[in-house]
Protein backbone atom coordinates (compact mmCIF):
# COMPACT_ATOMS: atom_id res chain seq x y z
CA UNK A 1 0.00 0.00 0.00
CA UNK A 2 0.88 3.38 -0.72
CA UNK A 3 0.46 5.38 2.51
CA UNK A 4 2.30 8.83 0.82
CA UNK A 5 -1.27 9.11 -0.90
CA UNK A 6 -3.34 11.11 0.25
CA UNK A 7 -6.78 10.30 0.41
CA UNK A 8 -9.18 12.24 -1.40
CA UNK A 9 -13.05 12.96 -0.97
CA UNK A 10 -15.35 14.65 -4.06
CA UNK A 11 -18.84 15.13 -2.80
CA UNK A 12 -21.20 15.50 -6.28
CA UNK A 13 -24.26 17.32 -4.62
CA UNK A 14 -25.88 15.34 -2.18
CA UNK A 15 -26.59 12.01 -3.94
CA UNK A 16 -22.54 10.90 -4.87
CA UNK A 17 -19.30 10.75 -3.53
CA UNK A 18 -15.92 9.60 -4.59
CA UNK A 19 -13.08 8.52 -2.63
CA UNK A 20 -9.74 7.69 -3.71
CA UNK A 21 -7.02 6.23 -1.47
CA UNK A 22 -9.52 4.56 0.56
CA UNK A 23 -8.15 0.97 2.84
CA UNK A 24 -10.94 -1.02 3.76
CA UNK A 25 -14.46 -0.44 4.76
CA UNK A 26 -15.12 -0.73 8.31
CA UNK A 27 -19.19 -0.58 8.43
CA UNK A 28 -21.58 -0.89 5.95
CA UNK A 29 -25.80 -0.47 5.89
CA UNK A 30 -28.55 1.60 4.32
CA UNK A 31 -27.84 4.24 7.07
CA UNK A 32 -24.56 4.71 7.29
CA UNK A 33 -20.63 3.66 5.63
CA UNK A 34 -17.99 4.24 7.25
CA UNK A 35 -14.72 4.01 5.59
CA UNK A 36 -11.14 3.51 6.78
CA UNK A 37 -8.89 6.15 5.36
CA UNK A 38 -5.37 5.29 6.98
CA UNK A 39 -5.19 7.91 9.71
CA UNK A 40 -8.57 8.56 9.67
CA UNK A 41 -12.13 7.29 9.37
CA UNK A 42 -15.07 8.67 7.28
CA UNK A 43 -18.47 8.01 7.92
CA UNK A 44 -21.36 8.77 5.70
CA UNK A 45 -24.78 9.12 7.23
CA UNK A 46 -27.97 9.24 4.49
CA UNK A 47 -30.40 6.88 3.70
CA UNK A 48 -30.33 4.82 0.86
CA UNK A 49 -26.53 4.68 0.78
CA UNK A 50 -24.63 1.78 -0.90
CA UNK A 51 -21.60 1.59 -2.30
CA UNK A 52 -21.62 1.64 -6.12
CA UNK A 53 -18.62 0.97 -7.25
CA UNK A 54 -15.58 -0.83 -4.99
CA UNK A 55 -11.65 -1.36 -6.66
CA UNK A 56 -8.45 -1.22 -4.82
CA UNK A 57 -8.34 2.31 -5.58
CA UNK A 58 -11.05 3.65 -4.26
CA UNK A 59 -14.97 4.14 -4.14
CA UNK A 60 -18.03 5.51 -5.44
CA UNK A 61 -21.15 5.72 -2.74
CA UNK A 62 -24.20 6.89 -3.53
CA UNK A 63 -27.57 7.32 -1.92
CA UNK A 64 -29.07 10.78 0.03
CA UNK A 65 -25.38 11.61 1.86
CA UNK A 66 -27.24 13.69 4.99
CA UNK A 67 -23.82 13.97 6.97
CA UNK A 68 -20.07 13.77 6.52
CA UNK A 69 -17.79 12.76 10.20
CA UNK A 70 -14.30 12.39 10.10
CA UNK A 71 -12.76 10.91 13.10
CA UNK A 72 -8.71 9.88 14.32
CA UNK A 73 -7.46 6.07 13.62
CA UNK A 74 -5.65 5.17 16.56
Amino acid sequence: MNYAVSPRIELIGHSQCVIEGLQGIVEYNCDKIKVNLGKYNATFFGDNLFINAFSYEGAIIEGTIVSLEFEGNG
